[in-house]
């Protein structure tokens, strides 16, 4: 993209509001209660699944069809009823995108490959500008998006916790994530500001410092964001809290509004390291390890470290010399000799 992902979304959601003026829906009954007024819009159905019927497509506990007539919301049957009025609003997001001329033009224009997360984003800021007003949310990050003051918002606002993240990662000053993370330690939701890479939903954490917040409520310093593939994000500044099981996290590359005195970062991902003993060398991978045994696979093999019977096939590699199969470890690189002649 040639002009930063928000400057491309900030004209765009003004004209999804207006277009709700146009066809006689008022915001605020929106807000209140989406299960009632979606509905009144294109005849659009809302039906109740379980969790398996919304598979990985999108962040939130919701799923939109826009290929079926009428088109088809599906709502997690479990979310709580600030996270189910989040996703409903996020999918009804979905919808305009498609019915406001001037949005689909929009993402018409995006290169290939980008469309998909940018109308995630922009539908995320859509359904938190419906939920939370603008000037309460200036209001809480007048000093800046720290953990407190997300945690703040949510408490004093009915928004479910994933639109209080969307409002505070608008308000970041540094590209970053805020995240909403599960109990479990994984990934429920993250909103994210300027030039970094989406984190799926269900991700798995695996920072040492976020790690500690999710289990004593409160951190602070330096540490990585995870991507779904279990590969390590750049480091970032981190500011952590959690209650009630779930932890609210800000990350930013710089300019954190909790501190004034910074450390260097690594601006640089961390893939997996692992060592295979069949080829004998250490290495790094960025693909996700195996779910097994936690191990990466080796990238010339194949192999990670399960028990015989459970490890992947080992490629083996003829000698010319003396015609046995032999392990790679046996040759020097891409040599068809082994190592005894």
């Amino acid at each position: 993209m040639n002009r930063s992902r928000q400057q491309l979304i900030d004209p765009l959601v003004p004209l999804m509001l207006a277009h709700l003026d146009d066809i006689g829906i008022d915001a605020r009954d929106l807000a209140v209660d989406p299960v009632t007024v979606i509905p009144t819009v294109d005849n659009i159905i809302i039906d109740w699944v379980e969790p398996a019927a919304l598979g990985d497509g999108c962040s939130v506990a919701a799923l939109y069809s826009g290929t079926e007539t009428p088109p088809r919301i599906s709502v997690l049957r479990d979310a709580s009823q600030g996270r189910r009025n989040f996703s409903l609003l996020h999918e009804f997001g979905h919808h305009l995108c498609a019915q406001v001329a001037e949005v689909s033009a929009a993402l018409w224009k995006l290169p290939d490959g980008d469309e998909g997360p940018f109308e995630e984003d922009l539908v995320d800021e859509f359904a938190a500008a419906i939920l939370l007003p603008a000037d309460i949310v200036n209001q809480t990050f007048a000093q800046g998006v720290t953990a407190a003051a997300v945690l703040q918002l949510w408490r004093h606002t009915t928004a479910s916790r994933e639109a209080c993240c969307v409002a505070a990662a608008r308000h970041l000053s540094a590209p970053g994530y805020v995240m909403l993370v599960e109990p479990g330690g994984r990934s429920q939701f993250a909103a994210r500001q300027g030039d970094v890479l989406p984190i799926a939903r269900d991700s798995r954490q695996s920072g040492t410092r976020l790690r500690a917040a999710v289990r004593a409520g409160i951190a602070r310093g330096v540490d990585r964001p995870t991507y779904a593939s279990g590969v390590a994000g750049q480091q970032m500044y981190l500011d952590a809290r959690t209650t009630g099981g779930y932890t609210f996290a800000v990350w930013v590359t710089d300019s954190p509004a909790w501190q004034t005195l910074l450390a260097p970062l690594d601006a640089g991902p961390v893939g997996h390291d692992g060592h295979c003993s069949d080829c004998g060398k250490d290495f790094q991978t960025w693909k996700k390890p195996c779910s097994t045994c936690g191990e990466p696979f080796c990238p010339d093999c194949g192999a990670c470290d399960c028990a015989p019977g459970g490890r992947r096939p080992v490629a083996n590699r003829i000698c010319t010399s003396c015609f046995q199969s032999l392990p790679l470890a046996a040759f020097d690189g891409g040599s068809t000799t082994c190592n005894q002649h």
